[in-house]
């Protein structure tokens, strides 16, 4: 069940509902993702025992897998048939699993890095676009990767550095209904628009250092574990329209999700929980 509480000190944009009650029986590790799937089920990645944990629409635990699986969880994503997406940036793979914990395939090769078509190098997140084609974050090479709906490589873009489509870390991901990228380009204290096939469109900055990435509504929010705040971008203008957090209220906020009601779950890293906010 979720612990319904308020906190004192509450966030300017949102107020907190309360926290993820995770059963004692879990070893909990650092807290890397959360997801709200289609149905309702929510599924939270973790670095600890067993790393992925899957629970009811109203918040009570089905169950966890992936036990010896994971070398760092990281990246977490449910597609449109509500199988669950994983990235494990320590093997540099992604992991697709069944609503019910049974692995499905794996892309890449376990425990190797690689450059190529086949491999990764760290792959931090993944998101779907309107076609069920799926763009990874694969931080180690600087790169997105694009491929389709089954995991078939399409396509690439990027490389390290500091330029229009370089990165220092692809660590986060989002997609609008246009199928626009959007790269949190931690590192160098960015975020990098992109067009389904690529292209630059733009770079927003002036905030921090971006962690997590979230379409929701007409906004882009970006989660800043820095400094424990999340910034609400306007999609169409790029602009900061409202921020807020501190380190009472977020405990390094990573990546997050949104339910049906509109309520933003919140994966914090050093709080080692998933905390859930709604409109005030």
């Amino acid at each position: 069940m979720l612990i319904l509480l308020t906190l004192a000190v509450a966030a300017e944009s949102f107020v907190s509902e309360g926290f993820v009650r995770i059963p004692t029986e879990v070893k909990l590790g650092a807290m890397s993702a959360v997801e709200v799937a289609r149905d309702g089920h929510f599924y939270v990645l973790h670095r600890g025992e067993p790393p992925l944990l899957k629970f009811s629409p109203k918040g009570d635990y089905v169950k966890g897998w992936g036990e010896g699986m994971f070398k760092v969880a990281h990246g977490l994503r449910t597609d449109r048939a509500g199988n669950v997406w994983t990235t494990d940036n320590g093997n540099h793979v992604l992991r697709q699993f069944s609503p019910e914990g049974v692995l499905l395939q794996t892309l890449g090769e376990v425990g190797v890095a690689g450059p190529d078509e086949k491999h990764f190098r760290s792959p931090d997140d993944l998101v779907f676009s309107s076609k069920g084609e799926i763009y990874v974050a694969d931080s180690g090479n600087g790169r997105i990767v694009h491929l389709d709906a089954k995991g078939k490589y399409l396509g690439q873009w990027g490389k390290k550095g500091k330029g229009e489509g370089e990165f220092a870390t692809a660590h986060g991901l989002g997609i609008d209904r246009k199928n626009r990228i959007y790269v949190a380009d931690r590192g160098n204290n960015r975020v990098q628009v992109f067009d389904a096939s690529g292209k630059f469109l733009a770079v927003w900055a002036g905030f921090g250092n971006p962690f997590g990435l979230l379409v929701h509504g007409k906004q882009l929010l970006v989660s800043e574990g820095d400094i424990n705040k999340i910034f609400h971008f306007g999609l169409d203008s790029g602009k900061i329209e409202e921020q807020w957090g501190d380190p009472q209220t977020l405990q390094l906020p990573h990546l997050m999700s949104t339910d049906r009601q509109g309520r933003l779950y919140v994966a914090e890293v050093n709080g080692k929980r998933v905390q859930i906010f709604r409109r005030r």
